[in-house]
């Protein structure tokens, strides 16, 4: 099954989002297809050295899940408007990481191939 989970929280509620990266990173270790987009404050979670000591509630490690997704490879999506409002470059973000305009996003959405999950 392919998923895309798309994330929006960024650090004002850090637990969820981290809770929504533990998803992504089990699915993808159960043999999913897996595609993360982040978009609004949650493209900062791709910026280097952003996740590192975030963690959720039951003590899971953002950098650590995103780790995990890398080596699954699984893409990293970040919202191109929200990159470009918030001036960050290809060059600031994590290995794993690509800068995706909405209709990237859009077809996943609208490919009955891809379940959508949004976070």
């Amino acid at each position: 099954m392919k998923m895309c989970f798309v994330i929006s929280i960024g650090f004002e509620r850090s637990g969820s989002a981290t809770r929504a990266m533990q998803f992504a990173s089990l699915a993808a270790a159960e043999g999913h297809e897996v595609e993360v987009f982040l978009i609004d404050d949650a493209i900062h979670w791709a910026q280097l050295g952003m996740a590192e000591g975030i963690r959720s509630s039951t003590g899971e490690h953002m950098k650590d899940l995103i780790d995990s997704l890398i080596a699954k490879k699984a893409p990293i999506h970040v919202c191109k408007a929200c990159a470009d409002r918030r001036l960050i470059s290809p060059d600031d973000l994590i290995e794993g990481a690509v800068i995706s305009p909405a209709p990237v996003l859009v077809k996943m959405m609208t490919d009955p191939e891809y379940r959508v999950l949004t976070f």
